[in-house]
């Protein structure tokens, strides 16, 4: 009972692995492990719209987005908006990155694109009249490198064409050596950012040399101080964990002198050799069992001097010292299955009850460098009917848990209705405990979750997973170890 010696009230029952359960589920795991590794490997945020999705017209997605703004006047999707605006430009692409990008930083490319952002913006304006953002965020790529006339230009249409109430958080990307107190200003007066997060990533010359990054110190204290001084109120740096060539004192050093600028948040990220990025492949060595010691030790010692810093993780979110620090749009994304509008190239949306979409890229970054008329332009897209609504959930909060509370506010129905068998083979797995409140995750390791959650795919979409990805599958490889060398665990 609760009530028991040493049981508080928030006291959970211990996981209790069914005999035998492991065996008779393994060929699930097994695909599950495989769905685990193509995703990593090319779009890890289910329902993994740029490998899977269909190709349909942008007429298509504009009525999902009048179908979902519908449901959000008439309260039957959940009240979080969200808007995601997406600078794909680079001065120089950085190795390890896996984000859409490209290097070809020409500034008549540029300024077209952000021309092009704005009439996107204004498509919009019609169609969500009235309907309140409850976050912006502006990701890359490097936003920042865009000019302050650019910035004005590009924030001027947005909050024309979108409704964004006093306060609302809004959250800019930028690399410290080009955001300047100038753009600052912009961003803080025109922008009304009001959390900067700035990707120092690493300080250490020779991992810099290789991962083709040249940010010093003091342009990350510079930015730091200046974002103060123009009333952000919010800044957090992210650093990255086991790049090559970097040892657990230099990471260290360079999180001590993160801690130093006194942010009010680190976002910690480990590297992932994926693939696909220049980091990997001109890798001579592998990612050997040392390395990936080598790179959760880092993690592990960093966790314990964030909190030693008065860095909490807090409400399933990233450690921070400063309430209210963390990316709300994230947080929404997973725990409510808010809308969200991308704007740009290759940005990804979301329009409840309708479909995950992202605009194609046959052509590459032509895209980008001449821009097709919209009408003209082509999306890839999973639908997401109620039902798969609910897979999305599941799949996005199995490693924090969740209060069965919370899937019914969002669904109508108490989750065990609608998933008591998948839910029950992830217990027979010991991997959750279900109680009459919650479902409380013991998935262990990021690895090991990123194997759970292929229990919890939507039978339609396991079924687009395998005929799109099927062919590649082999029943006797170990994805399971190949997956412990691309994430953290």
């Amino acid at each position: 009972p609760p009530d028991a010696p040493g049981r508080g009230p928030d006291w959970r029952p211990p996981p209790r692995e069914v005999p035998g359960a492991r065996a008779e589920l393994a060929a699930e795991l097994h695909w599950a492990s495989f769905l685990a590794v193509q995703s990593v490997c090319h779009q890890d945020l289910y329902p993994h719209v740029h490998p899977l999705g269909e190709v349909v017209g942008a007429e298509t997605v504009l009525e999902h987005w009048r179908t979902a703004a519908a449901r959000h006047r008439a309260g039957a999707a959940p009240s979080r908006l969200g808007l995601y605006t997406h600078i794909p430009f680079c001065a120089v692409a950085c190795t390890f990155c896996y984000c859409g990008k490209t290097d070809d930083f020409r500034r008549p490319h540029v300024q077209r694109y952000v021309d092009d952002l704005c009439d996107e913006a204004a498509l919009y304006r019609p169609i969500l009249e009235g309907l309140p953002l409850t976050s912006a965020y502006f990701g890359g790529g490097t936003p920042s490198l865009l000019t302050a006339p650019q910035l004005r230009q590009l924030f001027g249409a947005l909050w024309s064409a979108f409704t964004l109430p006093a306060g609302t958080q809004v959250i800019f990307e930028g690399n410290p050596d080009s955001l300047s107190d100038a753009k600052i200003a912009v961003l803080a007066e025109v922008g009304r950012v009001t959390r900067l997060t700035i990707g120092v990533q690493t300080l250490d010359d020779g991992v810099q040399a290789l991962v083709k990054r040249f940010n010093k110190p003091h342009h990350v204290s510079d930015a730091v101080a200046s974002a103060r001084r123009h009333g952000v109120q919010h800044v957090n740096l992210d650093l990255m964990a086991g790049l090559p060539g970097q040892t657990v004192a230099s990471f260290l050093d360079d999180l001590d002198f993160l801690l130093s600028c006194e942010p009010d948040s680190i976002h910690l990220n480990a590297w992932r050799p994926l693939p696909h990025t220049r980091l990997a492949q001109d890798l001579v060595d592998p990612m050997t069992p040392a390395r990936m010691a080598l790179r959760d030790e880092m993690m592990a010692r960093a966790e314990e001097r964030l909190e030693a810093a008065g860095h909490a993780a807090l409400a399933d979110t990233c450690r921070r010292r400063t309430a209210n620090a963390a990316n709300l749009q994230e947080y929404d994304l997973r725990r409510q299955n808010s809308s969200l509008v991308g704007l740009g190239v290759p940005a990804r949306s979301h329009a409840f009850g309708g479909a995950y979409m992202q605009p194609e890229l046959a052509r590459g970054w032509d895209h980008v460098r001449a821009p097709e008329p919209l009408a003209e332009r082509r999306y890839l897209a999973v639908p997401s009917d109620d039902t798969e609504e609910q897979h999305k959930y599941l799949v996005s909060n199995l490693r924090t848990g969740f209060d069965r509370s919370e899937y019914q506010a969002l669904f109508g129905r108490d989750v065990l209705d609608d998933h008591a068998v998948a839910l029950g083979k992830l217990e027979a797995l010991g991997a959750v405990v279900i109680t009459e409140t919650s479902v409380d995750s013991h998935t262990g390791t990021h690895a090991d979750d990123l194997v759970y959650r292929g229990l919890l795919y939507s039978p339609a979409h396991d079924h687009r997973a395998r005929q799109v990805w099927g062919g590649a599958y082999d029943p006797g490889a170990d994805y399971r170890s190949r997956l412990a060398e691309l994430v953290q665990g």
